[in-house]
């Protein structure tokens, strides 16, 4: 349990970094301009998961059992962050979204590889170093060049993750024959992180053209509060993972971690309309979106540990199938319960998502026991 304490203690500690940095930018911004840099950063954090290829879970479950694909892995994501850049900003003019991409892609390889190792006092360090320069890069380039330097400050703090990948390189060769004979799982993997980057920014990229900005920032505003609500599964999910992967199922911590999701939500909806208006006071619409959105964390919860379980069994097509459920219903309900119920909508078409996809995991499973049942 010494690797929970350090893993839960790290993203406690930057987790807070970061939701007290993002709750201040919302109320430094307005809801314009948060709902706008919420856009921009959805791009490029879909352009940085078309170039990781599937190796954030890659990296973690294989070197966790000690297959040394890392330098591979790295190759060929860098290779494809370079031509992403490069598009990004023939397209957008934007040196901030090409340096989020480069930065997001770097720490993508680079954490994954930490935490399949087990080296849990690196995690914290490279973790917490991140935090403090996210909020000193991104701050400081906002007051020199407006919006875009946060972009550029969030992209080049993640670059404290560079001297991970030199030793990758450093301590292993380049072999594409052992990603070609493991195909199949880094394919699903793939498409999987594809499915979850479109499924957490694709909402995005629809409601501003939908309903603009404005609506975004009180969306994203919610989002955000869901956020410091889910610090505990996603610690969990990070400690468990590489766990699964050699074998280790954790059946009651992961019980425990469900059943302290209720009392989250229960938090969540309660206080909802007590701290929005204090320290929000121009993203009143957030209070029901947060409301709303925070019955999700039970069902997300559950589904962390389905992650978990199957992506150790190497199973990973059947977290891909349920996360296309989950995408194919989002995109369905937000274009029909937005243009009828605005906002409050679209969080709703978020939470029935998620707990179609939880419905998803639990047949897939009962499907899968049955199977292998004798």
């Amino acid at each position: 349990m010494r690797g929970l304490t350090i893993i839960g203690t790290t993203d406690v500690i930057g987790n807070a970094i970061s939701a007290v940095f993002w709750l201040y930018l919302a109320s430094l911004l307005g809801t314009e301009n948060y709902g706008q840099l919420s856009y921009f950063l959805a791009i490029a954090g879909i352009a940085s998961t078309l170039s990781l290829t599937g190796a954030g879970n890659t990296l973690i479950v294989y070197t966790a059992k000690n297959v040394r694909l890392e330098s591979s892995v790295y190759f060929i994501s860098l290779v494809l962050a370079a031509v992403a850049m490069l598009i990004l900003f023939a397209i957008f003019s934007n040196y901030g979204i090409s340096a989020y991409v480069l930065g997001a892609i770097v720490f993508g390889l680079a954490g994954a590889e930490i935490l399949g190792k087990k080296l849990y006092k690196s995690y914290s360090k490279y973790l917490i170093a991140q935090r403090i320069l996210m909020i000193g890069l991104s701050v400081g380039f906002y007051h020199l060049i407006g919006l875009n330097g946060i972009i550029l400050g969030l992209g080049l703090a993640f670059l404290v993750y560079l001297p991970r990948i030199y030793v990758g390189f450093k301590e292993t060769k380049i072999d594409f024959s052992l990603l070609k004979e493991r195909a199949g799982f880094i394919t699903h993997n793939y498409i999987l992180n594809l499915s979850g980057a479109f499924s957490g920014q694709l909402d995005k990229l629809i409601i501003a053209p939908l309903l603009g900005f404005a609506i975004l920032g009180n969306y994203q505003l919610g989002i955000q509060l869901l956020s410091i609500l889910e610090m505990l599964p996603g610690i969990i999910f990070k400690f468990i993972l590489p766990q699964d992967a050699a074998g280790n199922s954790n059946k009651k911590l992961k019980k425990i971690t469900i059943l302290l999701s209720v009392g989250m939500a229960v938090l969540g909806i309660t206080l909802s309309p007590i701290v929005i208006p204090t320290f929000f006071p121009k993203f009143i619409d957030a209070i029901q979106v947060f409301q709303i959105v925070s019955l999700s964390i039970i069902p997300s919860t559950i589904n962390m540990t389905f992650v978990s379980k199957f992506l150790g069994m190497e199973k990973s097509k059947f977290v891909l199938i349920s996360s296309g459920t989950y995408l194919v219903t989002q995109v369905t309900l937000i274009l029909i319960l937005g243009d009828i119920y605005g906002i409050n909508g679209i969080a709703t078409a978020f939470v029935i998502s998620v707990c179609i996809q939880t419905i998803s995991f639990f047949i897939i499973d009962r499907i899968t026991q049955r199977k292998n049942s004798p």
